[in-house]
């Protein structure tokens, strides 16, 4: 293996010129490098752990549907779209007064294992990402895989696995309507776990806002990651919303509703969008 030398979590190699590290509070969000040849390496977090290697100077035009099982942003995409759609059914037919209520339950809750496979994908893709770097800049995978790791040293750990715990709170949440809420512990397993889900989900996101923008805030238009990202805070703002009306225990049931319909559309289009930003990323 060639000496190498660490910057934030990366080993880079000795050959590489280092230009600057850029920092939100003790996180490493991007790191520039000026390789040998004089390329100018930029790497950013959550570029890193989706493998979309240093950032592209040139513009290439994505695809707006694509198959592409072999990678596991496809599935991230596919499952979180799976989810808010059962979400987003669920919302509907509430609104709409459907009497079938054990259906809607079953609905969400089905939802709720589409986010939480999805959830787990994502964390697992960054706990396992590489932190070594070949000097022609490719990656140096793991020897050895992870499924649980404990990384919180690092921002792409927060924009994941806060999520990932999250959806397994949903899956408490809409369990606990099957008939539960008439139990004594409903308080508990139904109106708290979704609070506490949605509480997560927005740790997640202001950590993946956070990851992208490289600072407190930032207005990247022409970036299809901060819309992705941005979505999907906005997303997990509506969910927040939508458990705080529940929990206050107000007849704000359609409220909450619209806010979760509103909240399920966001993450849709931000997990469909995730198509588009990997035809272009992972384009060979």
């Amino acid at each position: 293996m060639p000496p190498s030398r660490k910057q934030g979590y990366l080993h880079v190699p000795d050959s590489w010129e280092h230009v600057r590290t850029e920092r939100i509070g003790p996180f490493v969000t991007r790191i520039l490098h000026r390789r040998p040849d004089g390329f100018q390496d930029a790497r950013s977090s959550r570029r890193h752990r989706k493998r979309f290697g240093p950032e592209r100077a040139e513009t290439r035009r994505p695809a707006l549907l694509i198959w592409q099982p072999a990678s596991l942003n496809w599935w991230i995409g596919l499952l979180f779209m799976l989810g808010a759609l059962h979400f987003i059914s669920g919302s509907v037919l509430l609104l709409a007064r459907f009497a079938d209520t054990f259906l809607i339950d079953l609905i969400y809750f089905t939802g709720s294992i589409f986010f939480t496979s999805a959830g787990y994908i994502q964390y697992y893709e960054a706990i396992n990402t590489p932190d070594r770097i070949a000097d022609d800049g490719s990656y140096l995978e793991l020897k050895t895989r992870r499924y649980l790791a404990w990384q919180p040293g690092r921002l792409d750990f927060w924009a994941t696995f806060p999520q990932f715990i999250g959806t397994l709170a949903f899956n408490a949440n809409t369990f606990s309507s099957f008939g539960f809420d008439q139990w004594p512990g409903y308080d508990l397993l139904g109106r708290a776990s979704g609070f506490f889900g949605s509480a997560l989900f927005l740790v997640s996101g202001t950590a993946a806002l956070l990851e992208v923008s490289n600072r407190i805030w930032s207005w990247r238009v022409r970036d299809l990651a901060w819309w992705i990202v941005s979505i999907n805070f906005i997303g997990c703002v509506a969910f927040m919303i939508s458990a705080l009306l529940t929990v206050a225990r107000l007849d704000l049931t359609t409220w909450a509703t619209v806010f979760t319909l509103a909240g399920a559309v966001c993450f849709f289009v931000g997990a469909y969008l995730i198509w588009p930003e990997m035809s272009v990323e992972e384009k060979k």
